[in-house]
């Protein structure tokens, strides 16, 4: 049939059944240019199609205002492959992507995430030497940041403000491991001195063992432990640390490089944050959540932990433990290890008051830093401060393990930060992924950001988190908050209706 030949059965004739469902006579449809090509199907007839099926044209009164239109040769191709046919009955050859992703099976879905996930890990711990200090640096950075603006705003220049801030970091790191490595210093020899109190220890636990009639082999537990506490083992023990005082060094100076160069990149922010949350207002929210989160976590950290060091090193030094100020220092560093970070500070001053004084002592060591520990960081530390990481018990002692095993002894340090980084980028950066935030946080905390709003996909609430550092910088760090907060809901706005636009179906 000529185009011409269809030109009068589209302009006359009564009108098609509404259900495309239907057989009945074509439907009225638009004169085509002269020059389109012939399909080859008569009035009617179903529009062709690769898989052999066959599409019903749709009536002009299932969309009103608009006539139906016959597709032609490679038109209706790609009406087929469009999902929309003659008639706008919409079963193309591809079926329709739903919300949920499309026709990919989610435990595919989890499959390519988890090796993704192991491929990146991989590639983290090949280079851990790198990555560690480095992200370690950044965080301290973004944790004295406010401090640096409040300096530019007092009048300092920004680049004397950076390189004071910077200096005085560098300061506090260098004090710390210094101080440690000098208490730690007369170690080996303290211990040396213990040899005969630890052969009376093994020969209690012996036997008492007898006395119970628990069966092992307790001579060979003796020797095997007196064998590390001979001479030649006390010189190992000092060429060990000697060794890991010289990598400490060097791991010091990779941080302090790296404080140097992030401090002097991101002594102005201003524009680029802008471009960032016009161009992405939830990525930009996400990691502005990132720094106040990780500075209140390294913040809170730090105080409560000086406090809870002090108190122990009192009672070691009334319990008259040798060394108190070595073990004041490892309860300090263990304080940033979380969940067992307790555990390992009390171990090695429970011991030496041991070999010391006695079981007597050892108990009392154990009994007062479990007590000290559970009123400060347990009770008052989350009333003053609340929940400053927001991070579940199990997720964080999850991320402790996994941290260490990717980027080595620096991950159990900084298993909260890298978690709250990876939580922000993956997470928390767009409302379609947000919802996954309720399996890594407390019930309690998911259950107020869920009335407050934050889960929404079509209009998520900004994120009511409040740096507690910037808000004790007066009203312009407020103003600036809030502005961060007006310009995330816009964006967030402007985003949900672009989502909407693509769920339309196509008319």
């Amino acid at each position: 049939m000529s185009p011409k030949d269809r030109v009068p059965a589209a302009q006359a004739g009564p009108a098609g059944p509404a259900d495309p469902e239907e057989d009945g006579p074509a439907a009225p449809s638009r004169a085509e240019p002269a020059d389109a090509p012939d399909s080859g199907a008569a009035p009617g007839e179903g529009t062709p199609s690769r898989g052999g099926r066959t599409e019903e044209a749709g009536s002009a009164e299932e969309f009103p205002g608009q006539a139906a239109i016959e597709p032609a040769g490679p038109s209706a191709r790609q009406a087929g492959r469009s999902g929309v046919g003659a008639g706008g009955a919409g079963r193309g050859l591809r079926p329709e992507v739903g919300r949920a992703g499309g026709t990919v099976p989610p435990g595919m879905k989890a499959l390519v995430v988890v090796a993704l996930v192991t491929v990146c890990c991989a590639g983290l711990n090949q280079v851990q030497n790198m990555v560690a200090p480095a992200f370690f640096a950044l965080t301290l950075v973004l944790t004295v940041r406010p401090i640096h603006r409040w300096l530019v705003r007092k009048g300092l220049p920004p680049w004397l403000s950076g390189l004071s801030t910077m200096a005085a970091l560098a300061a506090v790191l260098l004090g710390t491991v210094g101080l440690t490595v000098w208490s730690l210093v007369g170690l080996p020899d303290t211990l040396s001195k213990y040899k005969g109190s630890f052969e009376d220890i093994v020969r209690q636990l012996r036997d008492l063992a007898a006395k119970y009639d628990f069966d092992f082999d307790t001579a060979k537990l003796q020797d095997e432990l007196l064998k590390n506490l001979d001479f030649d083992r006390i010189l190992e023990m000092v060429s060990t640390l000697v060794n890991y005082l010289t990598s400490a060094g060097s791991l010091i100076a990779l941080i302090a490089l790296a404080m140097l160069f992030i401090t002097v990149d991101t002594m102005t922010m201003d524009f680029r944050s802008r471009v960032l949350a016009n161009h992405d207002s939830s990525l930009h929210e996400a990691l502005c959540g990132f720094e106040g989160r990780v500075r209140q976590y390294w913040l809170v950290s730090t105080i409560f932990g000086i406090i809870v060091a002090v108190i122990d090193g009192i009672v070691l030094w009334f319990l008259d433990v040798p060394l108190p100020v070595a073990w004041v220092m490892v309860s300090f560093i263990t304080n940033y290890i979380p969940n067992i970070g307790f555990v390992m500070g009390v171990i090695p001053p429970a011991v030496m008051a041991l070999v010391d004084s006695g079981w007597v002592t050892a108990v009392w060591v154990i009994a007062l830093y479990s007590i000290i520990n559970f009123v400060i960081q347990g009770i008052f530390q989350p009333k003053i401060t609340g929940d400053a990481v927001g991070l579940s018990t199990t997720i964080t002692f999850l991320s402790l393990i996994f941290w260490t095993v990717v980027i080595g002894p620096l991950g159990a340090i900084l298993a909260v930060p890298l978690t709250l980084f990876a939580k922000a980028v993956l997470v928390d950066s767009s409302p379609a992924t947000r919802w996954l935030e309720v399996f890594l946080i407390p019930e309690s905390e998911a259950k107020k950001r869920s009335e407050h709003g934050i889960y929404d996909e079509e209009n998520p609430a900004a994120d009511d988190f409040v740096d507690f550092m910037e808000a004790e910088l007066g009203e312009q760090a407020k103003a600036r908050r809030e502005a961060r907060r007006r310009q995330a809901r816009k964006g967030a706005r402007r985003q949900s209706l672009l989502r909407q636009t693509e769920r339309q179906p196509e008319r």
